[in-house]
């Protein structure tokens, strides 16, 4: 049973392309990034938002004390669960044992807007019914208001949703008739402002996230002979820079510790992740690197 408090969004704008890897791959593409299994869409499971969060917690927070709190317990983690412990001796306290859930959950991050190529700007942002269909039912369960008219489009039709974008679009390379109705923008406040962002068909969208992610080719320098390594050609596949995707966070009280209420949990959170943070693979060479940002939701 769902036993949570507390809600909030938290949002991310890729600043730098992001590798969030499935392993090797048998296909074209030697690193492919994680895919939703039913509608194949580009997303970062739960567990690597988690471990993102807890590590950036890890290295910014002044008192690591409570980490395994928030996040669950982890042994790496245990120096820090040993200074709490010993803190609790002096005040005559029990000691709380290892191995025991965290006061916060994540989602998956899920891809709201996707960058790609057009005629009109040296990018546009595109998205779909079906992703604000799922968006309003994630701001219903983060007590937030869902959105309450989504047009339904099919082919090569689009709309505006930002930016007064009319015509023929060529988006890499497809063509789409953006109308000249004006429906606004559904997509509420605190998620990023986009000023090129247009409303596609399911079928547009799909065959974007599926065809238009960054593929770079990796080799390995011989430090002898300066040439490339015999065998060490790999292909790589990257979500595009200027992504931006969601992850509900929810958060309880924490487990044997009465003053950390849902509340605090999530100020105390939101005080030390914030701006920016790395997620997914590859950090030495910049990838991952995201503006986040908190969207306050409802409670219980």
């Amino acid at each position: 049973m769902l036993k949570r408090d507390l809600f909030s969004i938290c949002t991310f704008y890729a600043v730098s392309p992001i590798h969030a890897g499935t392993g090797a791959s048998f296909a074209a593409v030697d690193l492919p990034i994680q895919r939703e299994r039913h509608t194949n869409w580009p997303h970062i499971q739960a567990s690597g938002v988690k471990g993102a969060m807890r590590a950036h917690y890890r290295d910014f927070a002044e008192d690591k004390s409570l980490i395994n709190f928030l996040f669950g317990y982890d042994k790496d983690d245990k120096q820090h669960h040993d200074t709490y412990n010993s803190a609790r001796m002096k005040d005559d306290q029990y000691q709380v044992e290892d191995n025991f859930p965290g006061a916060i959950s994540f989602s998956d991050a899920k891809l709201l807007s996707f960058p790609i190529r057009s005629n009109i700007a040296p990018f546009v942002w595109i998205t779909c019914p079906a992703v604000l269909k799922r968006l309003s039912n994630d701001l219903a369960f983060a007590g937030l208001e869902s959105i309450k008219e989504i047009p339904n489009i099919t082919g090569e039709m689009a709309f505006c949703l930002t930016g007064n974008i009319t015509g023929d679009v060529i988006l890499e390379d497809m063509v789409i008739s953006v109308g000249n109705a004006e429906i606004g923008n559904p997509i509420p406040p605190g998620f990023p402002v986009l000023d090129r962002l247009i409303f596609v068909s399911d079928a547009v969208y799909k065959y974007a996230v599926e065809s238009c992610t960054e593929i770079q080719t990796q080799i390995k320098i011989d430090s002898k002979t300066g040439t490339a390594e015999g065998g060490a050609l790999r292909y790589q596949e990257l979500l595009p820079a200027d992504s931006v995707l969601y992850s509900v966070v929810y958060y309880s009280r924490a487990v044997f510790d009465n003053a950390l209420q849902a509340e605090t949990v999530s100020n105390h959170l939101q005080g030390i992740i914030k701006n920016f943070m790395q997620i997914g693979g590859d950090e030495t060479l910049g990838r991952g690197i995201c503006k986040i940002n908190w969207i306050s939701g409802g409670s219980k």
